[in-house]
């Protein structure tokens, strides 16, 4: 009886040794990973939003994290379009996009994927980029020079100039020329009713990810909410007189 009163207290004192190192790990840990979720959302703004010189939110302040709009305004104080988060659940997670539309809330300027945890090489290719390397490069290790495209495309993000916004949202001092997904790219340019899954080939359609439909049908519905959400906050009413 007393080796099991024993055995009792001291897994009480390990469980609770255990809960306290997870609490302090995570109390510690919460800021820092709040910091970069900012940043990385922050620098998706400028690939979906080509042209942006700064982003104004256009929300309330107490507005949850999740559901944030903004408006993207270019050098010469135009706006040129606006910008959301979206999620959906896919296959076996959760996928988390920013997704950036045009003034006139028609079309699609660029989507950019934040999180997803879908099956490896299945779902997962929504994220990949399609290698450029040939068989012969590979043996001689000569790998081929980056495509030559015009520096206004979404695909190579902007230098951040004003020191203040690389201070306040962590974002990188240098050129980053960043080539989109395949899957990503085709978003581009897409209307509201255009976001349907094609198993074949559709420049009018989203083409899903070979084995992954369930996957690319989330992708479509997180992009769908983003742009629900700034439809339902930026766009005007239009109020019938009868």
């Amino acid at each position: 009886m007393q080796k099991k009163t024993q055995y009792t207290v001291v897994l009480t004192l390990v469980s609770l040794l255990a809960s306290l190192g997870v609490s302090s790990t995570f109390l510690l840990t919460k800021s820092t990973i709040k910091k970069k979720e900012l940043a990385t959302r922050m620098e998706a703004l400028y690939t979906v939003l080509p042209g942006l010189e700064s982003p104004i939110e256009i929300t309330s302040p107490n507005t949850t994290d999740q559901d944030h709009v903004y408006k993207g305004i270019n050098k010469k104080g135009q706006v040129i379009g606006y910008a959301a988060y979206g999620e959906a659940q896919g296959y076996s997670s959760k996928i988390k996009i920013m997704v950036g539309i045009d003034p006139s809330f028609e079309k699609i300027l660029g989507i950019n994927i934040l999180a997803q945890n879908e099956t490896p090489g299945l779902g997962t290719k929504m994220t990949d980029i399609e290698s450029t390397s040939t068989l012969w490069s590979i043996i001689f290790g000569k790998e081929p020079k980056p495509l030559d495209r015009d520096s206004n495309e979404s695909w190579k993000l902007p230098f951040f100039k004003q020191p203040e916004r690389v201070k306040k949202f962590g974002l990188s001092k240098k050129v980053k020329n960043k080539t989109q997904p395949w899957f990503q790219e085709q978003f581009k340019q897409k209307m509201y009713n255009q976001l349907v899954v094609s198993k074949v080939k559709d420049a009018d359609k989203i083409t899903a990810i070979t084995g992954a439909t369930i996957s690319t049908k989330a992708a479509i519905n997180a992009v769908r909410n983003a742009i629900d959400k700034i439809k339902n906050i930026a766009q005007p009413v239009d109020w019938e007189i009868k």
